[in-house]
């Protein structure tokens, strides 16, 4: 017979350490900070021993013993939510909700969802965009999520980059033509286009390629990558973004690479994909997971 304590004091110890704070375990169990405390104090009656240091304020640190419980408790934790999840299987018409990144969902993960469909022609999936940040701990309603730039950090969420991506100057075939790239600069009348959400920016191009700083000058800028792409399509200018938000593109002979490949590539993470641990053996969860990371590779 397993002499165990309650599992509501081991969830509210789990969380209050995880957070180091009882009021931020008690949002992410619908109890309050006092409850939790509570909780804690039986769990340490159990045991015989303290399992945090109490600092000022509500903040905790868990003891030499807590931080060893914890190492082993979270673990244990997502095996048995998985186990329930998957006692209780997704009704048939249940959709996968993901949610996207703008651009990523337009450019990259739209045009692929038919080869996604065709191999699971039973799963509806249902995909919102934003680049808003979504918090799947409030946020049940969300599946998976993939991100944009830095990896998104959140209580229970496991997080998987999307591979490293090539980020390049983009320009209309036309008004590459008459560029010319001979000098220790870039021409002064070309048009450098701003992807304000990129955390790649030029002057990391221009460093990499010990090319001067731009010119000085009027920016057409975006807060899309999507809308980046399209302008210097248009010839508005050269776009630095992702070869792979840029794929349709690139294949038709809309654009090319500034310089024809004479010039080096950033290479980055820029996407990540995020779920919940606790959910990742869950049949709709596991089976976008594989085909997302395969078509990624």
């Amino acid at each position: 017979m397993r002499r165990l304590p309650a599992f509501s004091a081991l969830r509210a110890f789990e969380a209050a350490a995880r957070h180091e704070s009882f009021a931020l375990a008690g949002a992410e169990l619908n109890l309050s900070a006092s409850a939790v405390s509570h909780q804690v104090r039986a769990l340490e009656d159990w045991a015989g021993r303290r399992l945090f240091h109490r600092r000022s304020g509500q903040g905790v640190e868990p003891t030499a013993e807590g931080r060893a419980l914890l190492a082993r408790l979270t673990p244990a934790l997502d095996e048995i939510a998985a186990a329930c999840t998957a006692l209780r299987p997704a009704p048939e018409a249940e959709a996968l909700a993901v949610h996207c990144v703008p651009s990523f969902a337009a450019n990259w993960l739209g045009p692929r969802l038919p080869g996604f469909l065709a191999r699971h022609p039973g799963l509806a999936i249902r995909v919102t965009a934003s680049a808003a940040p979504v918090d799947l701990a409030r946020q049940p309603e969300i599946d998976l999520l993939i991100a944009y730039g830095a990896a998104p950090a959140q209580p229970g969420m496991a997080v998987e980059p999307l591979g490293i991506e090539r980020v390049v100057p983009l320009v209309a075939p036309a008004l590459a033509a008459g560029l010319d790239l001979s000098g220790p600069a870039l021409p002064a009348g070309l048009r450098l286009i701003e992807s304000v959400l990129s955390p790649v920016r030029w002057e990391d191009w221009l460093a990499l390629n010990g090319l001067a700083a731009a010119p000085a000058g009027a920016r057409p800028s975006f807060d899309r990558a999507a809308m980046a792409i399209a302008a210097a399509a248009q010839g508005i200018g050269v776009a630095l973004e992702s070869t792979r938000l840029a794929a349709a593109e690139l294949t038709s002979g809309g654009l090319a690479e500034l310089g024809g490949g004479r010039f080096r590539a950033v290479e980055r993470v820029l996407h990540h994909l995020g779920y919940r641990r606790a959910q990742r053996q869950v049949p709709k969860v596991a089976a976008f997971r594989e085909w997302l990371l395969e078509a990624c590779g």
